[in-house]
């Protein structure tokens, strides 16, 4: 396994100096993303607010690929204003030595809201000279299954937030690539009991992790309640849930809350 840094950045030196220290740090490939949507990345010219500028991107990448021994992923979007800026960008990324290219069917305006578009993304793989990786709204098997038949070129897929939700997602794509897996939603070959003694194995790992790793317990409680607005989805009184955990104001009172909200169902479907 590989573990890839990722660069949000328009600054060139700054990049080749990030690159560099990234490399001694044993890091051989690193990924640019200039898929952030946010507006105080993107409104200020990183992430996405790059897409309307490819002649830029192209100085960018002309100059760290030359300053540094890093091999560059990229990550884009469909576009910042427009959803058709990624050609231009594709052309300019065409001529560059990269790893992949990873794409987010969305553009920045519509950060996660709208549906991925899928034909744009099709057009974007025909025209890729590098390894393609597909990015949104993987969040299930049948979805997965689906976006396979429609981007059979991919070389890869990535997911973010189906992972954040599902934190064993990634273990049931992988299982559906080469063994029969049952098609039964979130839970996959897992009966809904033992599914949810999995997650909250996972839940009381990551609190054990943050709570040694991070100072105080208002950090420790801002983050697991940041994780909860993705875990929240797998459970069918999502509602509910996520009202008690946001009213959480300190640890006790969260962990009683986490044990109530363990007593309820998840989604099956």
């Amino acid at each position: 396994m590989i573990t890839m840094p990722q660069v949000l950045t328009s600054d060139t030196e700054n990049f080749a100096d990030a690159l560099l220290m990234l490399f001694d740090a044993g890091h051989v490939v690193v990924n640019w993303n200039l898929g952030c949507p946010t507006r105080n990345v993107a409104g200020r010219g990183r992430g996405c607010g790059l897409m309307p500028h490819p002649r830029r991107i192209d100085e960018i990448l002309t100059y760290v690929l030359h300053k540094t021994p890093v091999k560059l992923s990229v990550k884009i979007r469909l576009g910042y204003h427009d959803p058709d800026e990624h050609l231009a960008v594709l052309e300019v990324l065409n001529q560059h030595p990269l790893t992949e290219v990873v794409l987010h069917a969305r553009t920045a305006g519509q950060t996660y809201l709208a549906a991925p578009d899928i034909d744009r993304a099709e057009a974007a793989l025909a025209l890729c000279r590098h390894p393609f990786i597909y990015n949104g709204d993987i969040t299930d098997v049948s979805g997965f299954q689906s976006l396979r038949r429609r981007l059979p070129g991919a070389a890869g897929w990535m997911i973010g937030r189906g992972a954040l939700t599902w934190p064993f997602l990634a273990t049931q794509l992988k299982m559906d690539n080469g063994i029969a897996l049952p098609k039964d939603g979130c839970q996959g070959q897992l009966r809904p009991d033992d599914a949810r003694l999995l997650l909250r194995e996972f839940h009381d790992l990551m609190f054990a992790d943050y709570e040694h790793w991070l100072s105080g317990p208002r950090r420790l409680l801002d983050r697991m309640k940041a994780q909860w607005s993705y875990l929240v989805h797998c459970f069918v009184d999502s509602a509910s849930i996520a009202t008690r955990i946001g009213r959480c104001q300190d640890v006790p009172s969260y962990l009683q809350t986490v044990d109530w909200a363990f007593e309820h169902s998840l989604h099956s479907t």
